[in-house]
C-alpha cells in the first residue's frame, strides 16, 4: 500500500530456482516480476477477467508460468508442491482463513514460506461499513471478527490471537509480523489524506511471515490429569 520496496522489507528472502505460488494473482504483476527473476511461478486466481490481463501481461515480460482458475479455499495442486506460497492484498482478503490457512499448510513444502499482506483488524474495526470512512473510534466487536461485509464485497479478518492459533493449529510458526506505517512523504492511491494520517498512528496494513518446519516440532508428555 505504501510502496515500500522488497529490498528494504525482505518480505520473501531468495526467490531465485524457488517454486512459488501466488494466491489471488489478479493481473499476476508479481509472479510476472518473480517469474523474470528466476522463481519457478504458479499463479492462481478466482476470476477468469483477472486471468486473461495476467496471460496479455506474461506475453509482453516474454515469460511463461501456469495460470489457474481457483479458490484459494480449495486449490487444486498436489501436496508439498512449493517453497513459497505468498499474497498480496488477494485471496487471503478475500477468503475465510479457517480453510485457506489449511490449504496453504498441504501445499507448502517443510521449511517453506507463507507471507501474506493484508488489513490489520484495527482498520477492520475502525472503517465504517457503509460509508468506508475510517473513524479514530472502535466501531464493531474485536471478538466477533471473522466474515465483514461490505456494500460490495466480503472481507475476512481474525483477532490477533485468533490467527496464531490457526497458524499453529496447522503446523506453521510465525516468524514475523510488520505493521507498517507510511512515512511522512508517502502517496497512495488508494486512500484519502485522511485515512493515511490515521494510518501514522494505528496500523491499517500488516504483513505475516509464518513457516512451516523442516522438521516437525517433538512434543513433550501430557500434564498428568487431575
Amino acid at each position: 500500500m505504501w510502496h515500500r520496496p522488497e529490498r528494504e522489507l525482505r518480505i520473501l528472502g531468495e526467490t531465485r530456482g524457488k517454486d512459488i505460488l501466488e494466491l489471488g494473482c489478479g493481473a499476476a504483476r508479481w509472479s510476472v516480476e518473480l517469474a523474470r527473476r528466476g522463481a519457478r511461478m504458479v499463479a492462481l486466481d478466482f476470476s477468469a477477467a483477472r486471468l486473461e490481463q495476467a496471460r496479455r501481461l506474461m506475453v509482453a515480460a516474454g515469460v511463461d508460468f501456469p495460470l489457474i482458475e481457483a479458490s484459494a479455499e480449495s486449490v487444486p495442486l498436489p501436496a508439498g508442491r512449493f517453497d513459497i506460497v505468498f499474497c498480496d492484498w488477494g485471496a487471503v482478503t478475500f477468503t475465510d482463513p479457517h480453510r485457506t490457512v489449511p490449504e496453504v499448510a498441504r501445499l507448502l513444502r517443510p521449511g517453506g514460506l507463507f507471507a501474506f499482506s493484508n488489513s490489520s483488524p484495527f482498520r477492520s474495526l475502525c472503517q465504517n461499513r457503509r460509508t468506508d470512512r475510517i473513524s479514530s473510534r472502535l466501531l464493531y466487536d474485536y471478538f466477533g471478527l471473522h466474515r465483514v461485509e461490505y456494500p460490495d464485497e466480503v472481507n475476512f479478518q481474525l483477532p490477533y490471537g485468533r490467527w496464531i492459533r490457526l497458524f499453529r493449529d496447522h503446523g506453521l510458526v510465525v516468524e514475523d509480523l510488520l505493521e507498517i506505517p507510511p512515512r511522512r512523504d508517502a502517496r497512495t492511491t488508494y486512500l484519502t489524506k485522511s485515512a493515511a494520517e490515521w494510518a501514522r498512528q494505528w496500523p491499517m496494513e500488516v504483513i505475516w511471515r509464518v513457516r512451516k518446519p523442516a522438521t516437525t516440532p517433538r512434543r513433550g508428555p501430557r500434564p498428568p490429569a487431575e
